[in-house]
């Protein structure tokens, strides 16, 4: 093959300029990619691109290497080398090639280096401790953090078993076994070779085949929340245990993203709000005031398939009752003096295919609970005014915080209208019914809280035993209110006993949490709750009726579970009681 012939078939652009910086021969592939198909030889090297690195090497007689130029878009990658030509610089032989894509996958792999580094440094930083393992349980990872909760560097963890490192007394118990044998997310109380109490939490990262590959662990030193160490230690069982659970008891797909639930009742109700989401049936919320019942109503909407429509929420109660028939219903024009010229649509138009709720629907007023009930019915409304029925599609759920049943036997609320509403029935429990989801609602509201004001706080072991046995006659709205006012009031960055209100917060007896002190079935832990309440009961009131009074049941229930729990032997001295109750 000739040099000629060698020269254009290099793949790479070639230049080779002479001492006085003229181009006296390139390649086809040179043209080619500077865009220059003719005239290049004779050129000064100044005026061609890269002849920055060309005039750099005539007159320093070094190499450049790595110049990179942008021509036409693209990025073009130069090497400059001098040659001698009888002891002196002969000029200078110029290689080059397009690195437009290796540009490209170079900021690619610098910003996945960037992605690592700020995870490297986010794992490293964090307070908490973060325990990875693969899906058999060997460490992978352990971050400083970890390392000072167990006093060892990283390189003498990783490698080694969970169940190796609990031998050896690192901590007890480990939690990862558990959670590859569960394949779901747990969270236990450890304590370190130290003595330390830390609360942890495992979670397992499945491949796409359903294989655990990695179990997360996050860890917090709870130690110093409180110099009542052992007394922490209970009430943490105590939470994990019931979170536990009832854990087990919901079904898999519910998942709650946006409501704070931990209770069985709860989980209840809103498994029955996802199952009826589902068909347009006519729902009635009972419940007191602020136990969430829009929450729940709201809930049922975006579950339905009307969650893209309107969501239309009347309070019966707040509308004047001159003008809730207009709201509702709208009017025409000429209804009534000052009527718009084009008339208003009300509230079940403007729905169009949504859900209208009906909050405190036992205040409407009994002429309108009949158009109501014909609405229903007939899925057609009749402007104020109007002499034509416009049909419509919604949804319709009502709810409200006075007994209902009662006020239909009174008369006060139509009994037609009743059964009309009452189709799915959901009663939602008060707060201090369902005291389970109350540290959950708890850190809900401080986290919403602390990011609407810019004011990280947390709540304290004991603050939480007082709030917990709190009855809550606000229910939810009250805890929400109180807890923003906490976060907006309180210096420092935990809360404590002494910045609760005088009445939650009370040393009379009255505020004392029931406590089961042990790990036990979830039925053992109530029926121990329940004998506790009942001993409270015997030795606050004189006598089994004021007692049932107290415990909104019935006398012959006091009796028969006292007798069941074997606190029998004190009726004796209450019966007497019981018969001046009677007399007086």
């Amino acid at each position: 093959m000739s040099l000629e012939r060698a020269f254009a078939e290099i793949r790479h652009g070639i230049i080779v300029t002479d001492p006085e910086g003229r181009v006296v021969a390139v390649n086809k592939v040179a043209a080619e990619l500077l865009n220059i198909q003719e005239g290049l030889v004779d050129l000064p090297a100044s005026s061609i691109p890269p002849g920055r690195g060309i005039v750099a090497v005539l007159t320093t007689g070094r190499p450049v290497w790595r110049d990179k130029v942008a021509v036409h878009g693209r990025v073009l990658e130069f090497y400059h080398q001098p040659f001698s030509e009888e002891d002196r610089l002969g000029g200078v032989v110029t290689s080059f090639q397009d690195v437009t894509d290796w540009e490209a996958k170079e900021r690619e792999l610098e910003s996945a280096k960037q992605q690592c580094r700020d995870l490297e440094a986010i794992f490293n930083s964090s307070f908490d401790e973060i325990f990875v393992t693969d899906g058999q349980g060997y460490t992978l990872r352990v971050n400083k953090a970890g390392q000072g909760f167990y006093g060892l560097d990283e390189a003498a963890i990783v490698g080694k078993h969970v169940s190796t490192l609990e031998e050896e007394g690192l901590f007890s118990p480990s939690i990862t076994p558990q959670v590859i044998r569960e394949k779901r997310r747990l969270t236990s109380v450890q304590t370190t070779r130290s003595g330390h109490k830390i609360i942890v939490t495992g979670n397992p990262v499945f491949d796409e085949r359903g294989e655990i590959i990695r179990v997360v662990t996050n860890s917090r030193d709870i130690t110093e929340l409180s110099n009542l160490r052992q007394r922490l230690e209970e009430t943490e069982k105590l939470m994990d245990t019931y979170r536990t659970e009832l854990a087990r008891l919901r079904k898999e797909r519910i998942k709650l993203t946006d409501i704070v639930s931990n209770s069985l009742a709860m989980h209840n109700i809103l498994e029955l709000a996802e199952r009826v989401a589902g068909v347009d049936s006519t729902v009635l919320i009972e419940g007191e005031s602020g136990v969430g019942k829009g929450v729940v109503a709201a809930k049922i909407h975006d579950w339905s398939k009307r969650s893209e429509k309107p969501f239309v929420t009347v309070n019966c109660g707040a509308i004047p009752e001159a003008l809730i028939e207009t709201e509702l219903f709208g009017y025409e024009f000429g209804a009534f003096t000052g009527a718009k010229k084009e008339g208003k649509k009300g509230l079940f138009e403007l729905a169009r295919g949504g859900t209208v709720f009906l909050d405190e629907i036992t205040d409407l007023p009994l002429n309108l609970q009949v158009k109501l009930l014909h609405v229903i019915q007939e899925r057609r409304i009749m402007r104020v005014g109007g002499a034509e029925a416009i049909a419509i599609n919604v949804r319709i759920i009502a709810a409200t915080n006075r007994d209902i049943k009662s006020l239909v036997k009174e008369k006060k609320f139509r009994e037609d209208l009743y059964y009309r509403l009452n189709v799915v029935p959901v009663v939602i429990p008060p707060l201090r019914m369902r005291k389970e989801d109350i540290p959950g609602l708890i850190e809900h509201f401080l986290a919403a809280c602390g990011k609407k004001y810019e004011l990280r706080k947390r709540i304290s072991a004991q603050a939480l035993e007082y709030l917990v046995a709190y009855n809550w006659p606000g229910n939810v709205r009250e805890l929400e209110n109180l807890t923003e006012r906490l976060v907006v009031t309180v210096d420092s960055p935990e809360i404590l006993p002494e910045h609760l209100p005088d009445h939650i917060c009370r040393v009379d007896g009255k505020g004392e949490k029931l406590l089961v002190l042990d790990i036990c079935p979830l039925k053992e832990a109530m029926e121990e709750l329940e004998r506790q309440l009942l001993s409270k009961a015997l030795a606050s009131f004189p006598n089994t009726y004021r007692m049932a009074a107290a415990l909104q049941v019935n006398q012959s229930t006091i009796v028969r579970k006292l007798h069941r729990y074997g606190i029998s032997k004190n009726l004796v001295s209450y019966r007497e009681g019981e018969r001046e109750g009677e007399t007086t």
